[in-house]
């Protein structure tokens, strides 16, 4: 049986907060804790990596502030099969928008992270979910 693994202990304790910081800078900071444990993903970016203008198709662009939780919006993190290998890490920004009498849930994404194996994705989600207080 596989065992997750987790940030060092110093890491772990160390609060972050991710209000006031922009997409990139939280990817980043991200990528720097997961790079310090044994569980050393593939890789880790924004969801926008062309920084395309076009949000609600690419996911927010590296500049965008990360954004806070509200009645509105959340953010929410999930893991499934990338397209040829391995397993992806999801964080993405749930919205819902209210359009007259019309609601509806939209998503837009934030972070990927990559992983060759679904126990090191699984790792690597929970310590994201930790490191931004997700769960």
């Amino acid at each position: 049986m596989s065992e997750t693994l987790d940030l060092p202990v110093a890491l772990a304790a160390a609060p972050f907060d991710p209000a006031g910081k922009s997409v990139d800078e939280v990817v980043t900071h991200v990528e720097r804790a997961l790079r310090q444990t044994e569980n050393e993903p593939e890789w880790v970016s924004q969801a926008n990596i062309v920084n395309d203008a076009n949000v609600d198709l690419y996911g927010l662009q590296g500049h965008s502030p990360w954004p806070e939780d509200s009645s509105t919006n959340r953010v929410s993190l999930s893991v499934d099969r990338g397209n040829s290998e391995g397993w992806i890490v999801r964080v993405d920004l749930v919205e819902l928008v209210v359009d007259g009498d019309s609601r509806f849930w939209k998503c837009r994404g934030l972070m990927r992270i990559k992983s060759l194996s679904r126990s090191r994705a699984w790792s690597a989600a929970a310590i994201v979910s930790r490191m931004l207080d997700l769960d």
